[in-house]
């Protein structure tokens, strides 16, 4: 039985079984800080719906682990409806009955004793976490190295990818004369980035040596290492994420998708009906999946490999970031892969976002979104929900939940649509995505 970060597309019988895995790759899962603890239950939380969308890019002889919150309402019910509107719109399913439950604090340990009849086992990403089931230190060494912000900034440019300023250092920062001389030469416009989380966590924009040691000092006392790296200048650049399939004799790029900041943060995603990248930029990408092949990434049937990079005005690429794992993109992209032009038009703007519902309110979000599919379009848009979290959370004293959506065509539609039938408590990341930047973001592509 082989194990890894497989592309989706497998031919043989797989159990996919995604967890948090960046946290226990670097952290002691015994000894967390708070800051830890509430980011790894973040990553749970995101984890838990892109298990949700594995049953609409996955075959009906594969399974699926999941983590047991399913098993109760509302969410056992949610979980059945998203199946069949996933059947209702021509997604092939994994079906009901090949949805495994774990706990989500024994998650690994659990599923490891009834692993079903498969060829692969596919994970998030290899980690120290999921090493009760594949037993491979070696695999374990390979992805600290690849997964490691410092160790990207350090080989990196070495192999002739294009890579901010960047600086290496072992904490402490005070008096560090190469870290000063590094915030001076770009105008303390600097982003710090430690190890061990993923989704943009534990990457902050600094403005000076002293301003990133006093953080260090108050959330990341243990550190280290770390990057200091050039912050770019967003009125010239764009940020992209991109797929590679790493293979043993071959790369290729897939999934190129646009990056959404709203206040700096990420909002969501933007997948452009055609690709914005010339033969000169995908080279350039190309070559990271030969850097990621070197240090022995890949496997025959292809493993997945996300790129985070940046498309200046004037064509140059800048890369910023790998992840030698599933990424949250890849998921909605395979899903509009099936999906095709199912009820819409080719040039439609798709966005995938989260968003969060109120508990009591999930019938009514049920009933509005199977009225909405793809197929079904009365309106200037449609919604493919892809994904939902079991986990509740207290947000103003209501209990809310996350959902994951596909919107296509008329954004700015569907949000005074939602907001007109559900008022402000429901639906509010709406109102996060730059719908004014669609438009610009269309020309791109």
């Amino acid at each position: 039985m082989k194990f890894g970060s497989f592309s989706p597309g497998l031919k043989v019988p797989a159990l996919h079984v995604l967890s948090s895995d960046d946290v226990p790759l670097y952290f002691d899962m015994n000894n967390l800080t708070p800051k830890q603890q509430a980011d790894h239950y973040e990553m749970c939380t995101l984890v838990s719906m892109l298990q949700v969308c594995l049953m609409g890019i996955s075959k009906p002889e594969d399974y699926i682990a999941m983590f047991g919150g399913v098993e109760a309402e509302p969410f056992k019910t949610l979980l059945h409806r998203y199946n069949a509107m996933m059947q209702q719109v021509g997604l092939t399913v994994v079906p009901m009955d090949h949805l495994i439950p774990a706990p989500v604090d024994s998650f690994y340990e659990d599923i490891a004793k009834k692993i079903p009849d498969v060829d692969i086992v596919d994970f998030l990403m290899v980690s120290r976490s999921n090493e009760v089931i594949h037993n491979n230190q070696d695999a374990i060494e390979m992805i600290l190295k690849l997964n490691s912000k410092v160790h990207f900034a350090q080989n990196a440019p070495g192999f002739g990818i294009p890579v901010p300023e960047s600086l290496a250092v072992v904490p402490p920062l005070t008096g560090n004369a190469e870290a000063e001389a590094l915030f001076q030469r770009h105008n303390g416009n600097i982003m710090m980035k430690l190890d061990g989380m993923p989704g943009g966590r534990n990457v902050l924009s600094v403005s000076s040596v002293a301003e990133a040691q006093n953080i260090l000092d108050e959330v990341y006392p243990d550190a280290t290492g770390l990057v200091l790296q050039q912050k770019l200048d967003l009125s010239h650049f764009d940020e992209w994420t991109v797929d590679l399939l790493v293979s043993d004799d071959s790369i290729t790029l897939d999934n190129t998708r646009h990056i959404l900041i709203h206040d700096g943060n990420w909002v969501g995603n933007h997948f452009p009906p055609r690709s914005p990248l010339t033969p000169e930029q995908e080279a350039i990408l190309l070559n990271v999946g030969e850097y990621a092949r070197s240090f022995g990434y890949g496997t025959a049937e292809g493993s997945n490999m996300g790129i985070d990079y940046f498309i200046g005005h004037d064509g140059e690429i800048i890369v910023t970031e790998i992840n030698p794992r599933w990424t949250a993109g890849l998921l909605p992209s395979e899903i509009l892969k099936r999906l095709g032009d199912t009820g819409g038009h080719a040039d439609d703007h798709k966005i995938g976002y989260f968003d969060m519902i109120r508990v009591e309110d999930y019938k009514d979000y049920l009933a509005y979104v199977e009225k909405r599919l793809p197929g079904l379009r009365d309106a200037s848009f449609d919604i493919m929900p892809i994904g939902f979290s079991p986990f509740e959370v207290e947000m103003g004293g209501e209990k809310m939940f996350s959902v994951w959506l596909i919107v296509r065509g008329d954004f700015a539609a569907y949000r005074n649509e939602v907001r007109e039938i559900f008022g402000t408590s429901n639906f509010a990341g709406a109102d996060l995505i730059p719908v004014e930047a669609l438009t610009s973001l269309a020309r791109q592509s």
